[in-house]
């Protein structure tokens, strides 16, 4: 679900910065062409709660640029993500973004949130269909 989360943000922000380079996490910070954004995981954590497991996901989005003035730059960068990412759009399903934070370290704005994803235990959901509809066979 990550992966569908980093490449749904990924749309998002070639939408957002057309001239911008987007990057995953994969690509190392010195073959980063800028300008860009890179998109990366700080933090997960799970644990589970009866049916359903909840991970809170902490990203990061990394503004590289090369400009005279980049700090006011990034801030532009800042507030635009704070009015575009209020939520992010994963297969019809909206998942709202939270504790937005941005701070420029070593010449990189860092655009930092976390976002809550829920989803059913793979066996506990074959189970709810099977409470739902008593008369399904699974195989």
């Amino acid at each position: 679900m990550i992966n569908k989360v980093k490449n749904a943000l990924k749309v998002k922000l070639e939408n957002l910065y057309p001239n911008y380079n987007i990057y995953l996490e994969d690509k190392p910070i010195s073959e980063i062409v800028k300008p860009a954004l890179r998109i990366k995981v700080e933090e997960k954590t799970a644990y589970n709660q009866r049916d359903i497991i909840n991970q809170n996901v902490q990203l990061d989005i990394a503004s590289y640029l090369d400009d005279a003035n980049k700090n006011e730059k990034y801030w532009d960068i800042s507030d635009k993500l704070d009015e575009e990412l209020g939520y992010l759009e994963i297969e019809n399903t909206l998942i709202r973004i939270g504790e937005r934070m941005s701070e420029i370290r070593e010449d990189t704005l860092h655009y930092r949130f976390s976002i809550q994803l829920k989803t059913l235990k793979p066996k506990d959901a074959v189970d709810s269909i099977k409470g739902i509809n008593k008369n399904v066979e699974f195989k």
